[in-house]
């Protein structure tokens, strides 16, 4: 088989495969972030109600510290997802393999 035909079926391959990470990490992405979001919306209400009730003030502390844990680590989450998209920058154009 002539190289030229390997080497143009590879470029496709290539850029099938580039579109598939790309929609995987956005949908990780996107997904994480919706129920991220439900989650903070839940915790904020959860909030309201436990610094209104002042027997409920003492348990707040520990709420509050599992409340950022979670947000810690859905941060630390969405920067190993940007820095794999960075580190694997699959259509910046540069070839990986010669």
């Amino acid at each position: 088989m002539d190289i030229d035909i390997l080497k143009a079926k590879r470029k496709s391959l290539r850029a099938a495969f580039t579109v598939y990470c790309n929609g995987i990490s956005n949908a990780l992405y996107k997904q994480l972030q919706d129920k991220f979001s439900r989650l903070e919306t839940t915790q904020e209400e959860i909030s309201d109600l436990l610094l209104r009730s002042d027997e409920l003030k003492n348990a707040y502390q520990e709420y509050f510290s599992k409340t950022e844990e979670y947000r810690d680590k859905f941060c630390q989450i969405c920067s190993i997802l940007e820095a794999s998209q960075e580190k694997n920058n699959f259509g910046s154009g540069r070839n990986y393999f010669r």
